[in-house]
């Protein structure tokens, strides 16, 4: 089995902001990313799938259909948008790395098993020194 990985770009906006707590209680517990107007961040995601060779091809997945994944399932569902108005799932989930790491996992893999590849894992960064990992349910 060979793990290969991609990496995607996309800028979003999001806040942190419980309903069930006061302006302050939110202020305290999220300090300015609790603005409900938001800010942004250009988020880097990696997805890491494994399979086996085709000995054929000599590739795991063609870099091309991974690109094409990425920019399908990811790029286009985010760039550009404010994470808690415009994707439902956060608008019952605080758009943390970690939730948005999972959403994404359970975007990806279904494309994937029909390719027959395992999504090893799903890396997202917010800035150069701040990223999640995640590696699925099953781990």
């Amino acid at each position: 089995m060979v793990a290969v990985s991609r990496k995607a770009r996309f800028s979003a906006a999001h806040h942190f902001y419980l309903p069930e707590l006061t302006e302050a209680q939110n202020f305290e517990k999220f300090w300015k990313t609790s603005n409900r107007h938001g800010h942004g961040h250009n988020y880097q995601v990696e997805i890491t799938v494994e399979g086996d060779v085709d000995p054929t091809t000599g590739m795991v997945i063609n870099l091309t259909d991974l690109r094409r994944i990425l920019d399908e399932d990811v790029v286009e569902h985010f760039d550009f948008k404010h994470l808690n108005v415009e994707i439902p799932f956060f608008g019952s989930h605080l758009p943390t790395l970690e939730n948005l790491a999972v959403y994404i996992w359970r975007r990806i893999r279904p494309r994937l098993e029909g390719l027959s590849l395992k999504l090893a894992c799903v890396k997202v960064w917010e800035a150069d020194d701040l990223y999640v990992e995640y590696f699925g349910e099953d781990t």
